[in-house]
């Protein structure tokens, strides 16, 4: 089991992120690869193992990689510690130094995990928000006790049922959480961010989408029909194309000038369009202190953004993998009028 031990100042300085970035998900990939029993990852799985079969030079770090014997978790160590101690060698992972390493890191990134990169980004994107939303409707104790079957929260002491026997005490320094994709075998807990000696440790917990996300990882060939299924793009068919892509582009705060330039629309039809989800009770907008209109995603708003239920599971929960709550759709949702939704 690991802990984390929490003070005062430390809760106050929780952070939700969307990802570590490609590389640590390529790290993570390591174990993905030797995971059988995952039918999310079969498919990925075989492609990405014919493809390292190949041979010749051309992907032979990420070969020696994916055999290092202590797998994605001694990877990720020796990978941290090589971003400040680049000359260091790290007999764990085969004596590999900083450069044959991060080439490494590198070539399974390019194999396992790039060609699906935009997607999955997106997912993670989806689970930070869905936290943000669990911490600000029912507190700091709900988030704690959502990243997993296996975290549990047991003041002051954040207990994660995994792999190692680590303690950790940020003293002050805060929590910074991360979802991540391809990590197996429950949660990580790094003592600070890759690179940044004295920076908040970081708890990298699972995320694992399920059922219409299935096809998160296909091959850029599906890519079209695959990317028409995230959450964004399914909402077209509720609120037309425009709007749902303004909703998307939302969730972390727009001007109406930055949605015209993003979507490539007119002023004017970013100003209507953002009038139809404000009276819908989706988008709140607000003037900040340098006078700009901005708008953010209410609630309501991001509900909507995370739902997307398998017709073979109807009132599937609204967020990520491991909530709790099953309530349907609010009703104000099936209430809207065509009229309010049709596209234009």
């Amino acid at each position: 089991m690991q802990r984390v031990t929490l003070c005062v100042d430390d809760l106050a300085r929780i952070r939700i992120i969307d990802t570590l970035g490609r590389h640590v998900e390529a790290i993570f990939a390591v174990d993905a690869l030797r995971n059988t029993q995952s039918d999310l990852l079969r498919a990925w799985r075989r492609r990405v193992l014919a493809k390292l079969a190949h041979p010749g030079k051309e992907l032979a770090q990420a070969r020696r990689l994916a055999r290092v014997s202590g797998g994605s978790r001694e990877v990720l160590s020796a990978w941290s510690s090589d971003a400040t101690a680049p000359d260091t060698a790290h007999s764990g992972t085969s004596g590999l130094q900083r450069a044959p390493l991060t080439a490494a890191v590198e070539e399974m990134c390019q194999v396992a995990v790039r060609p699906h990169w935009k997607r999955v980004h997106a997912h993670l994107a989806s689970a930070q928000d869905f936290r943000r939303d669990t911490m600000c409707r029912d507190g700091i104790e709900a988030l704690l006790n959502s990243l997993g079957p296996g975290i549990r929260w047991n003041a002051p002491v954040l207990e994660i049922h995994s792999a190692g026997m680590t303690h950790v005490k940020p003293n002050g320094r805060g929590l910074l959480l991360s979802p991540s994709l391809f990590l197996q075998g429950g949660a990580a807990v790094l003592p600070s961010l890759p690179g940044r000696a004295g920076s908040s440790p970081v708890l990298i917990f699972p995320d694992r989408p399920g059922g219409h996300h299935c096809s998160l990882l296909d091959e850029g060939r599906s890519s079209a029909s695959a990317a028409s299924r995230l959450p964004q793009e399914s909402l077209a068919a509720l609120l037309g194309r425009t709007r749902a892509a303004i909703l998307h582009a939302l969730r972390h705060g727009c001007t109406n000038g930055e949605l015209a330039e993003q979507l490539g629309i007119t002023p004017g039809a970013v100003s209507q369009h953002t009038g139809t989800l404000r009276a819908a009770g989706l988008i709140s907008t607000r003037r900040s202190d340098g006078g700009r209109v901005v708008h953010t995603v209410t609630t309501l708003g991001r509900h909507l953004l995370h739902a997307g239920p398998d017709p073979a599971e109807p009132g599937r929960r609204l967020g990520g993998p491991f909530s709790r709550d099953t309530r349907p759709l609010p009703p104000c949702i099936s209430a809207l009028s065509s009229r309010a939704f049709g596209d234009r």
